[in-house]
């Protein structure tokens, strides 16, 4: 075979892989909670922790993940993993090591554009991820968040045969609401003090 008859070859080859299956799963039992952190310069981080937990093919999964932006390092980032079942202990020695996810993205299910996490890295947390995102992006997904918008995430694995897509619409509490859209004003305030001091350098 010559190299342009191995070409169309090929290519027919490539359109014959089939794409990655996708699964959309809605939760059974969700948790979304501020989180909030100052510095001296006032309101550094703004964000939220969720926990999620969802039935796949029979099998109960419980994720977490924490999503926020920080004011002192002008970005977005993203901690996001699986949780190990509590409430079947193996003994000692036995323990199935839960893997490291390999991506992350996040979107409104209404807008079609996602934010994927980058620069990933190993977490403090055993088999989470740690990732970043540009700060305008990110803390429009956070506002996403916040305002109980329809969204879908993903957290994605190595060698991973389908594609799972958690998709959730989850209200917070009045008070956390509030205490949510407080921070972001402050964090603004912050964010521009930390642009400016870091300017004058």
């Amino acid at each position: 075979m010559n190299l342009l008859h191995s070409i169309p070859f090929a290519l027919a080859l490539g359109l014959s892989v089939p794409a990655l299956a996708q699964t959309t799963a809605t939760p059974i039992y969700m948790l979304l909670q501020p989180l909030v952190e100052s510095n001296a310069h006032g309101i550094d981080i703004c964000g939220l922790d969720a926990t999620i937990a969802v039935v796949i093919d029979k099998k109960l999964e419980t994720y977490a993940f924490q999503f926020y932006v920080s004011a002192s390092t002008f970005s977005g980032h993203i901690d996001a993993g699986q949780l190990s079942d509590p409430g079947t202990p193996k003994p000692a020695g036995k323990q199935k090591a839960i893997p490291r996810p390999t991506g992350f993205w996040i979107a409104r299910k209404d807008n079609g554009v996602a934010l994927h996490a980058r620069d990933i890295q190993a977490s403090g947390k055993q088999g989470h991820m740690a990732g970043t995102a540009d700060l305008i992006p990110a803390s429009k997904q956070l506002m996403n968040l916040i305002e109980g918008e329809e969204m879908q995430i993903s957290i994605e694995y190595p060698n991973q045969r389908s594609q799972t897509i958690i998709q959730f619409s989850q209200k917070l509490a009045d008070e956390d609401h509030d205490a949510m859209l407080s921070c972001v004003k402050d964090q603004m305030v912050s964010i521009r003090r930390e642009y400016e001091a870091n300017r004058r350098k």
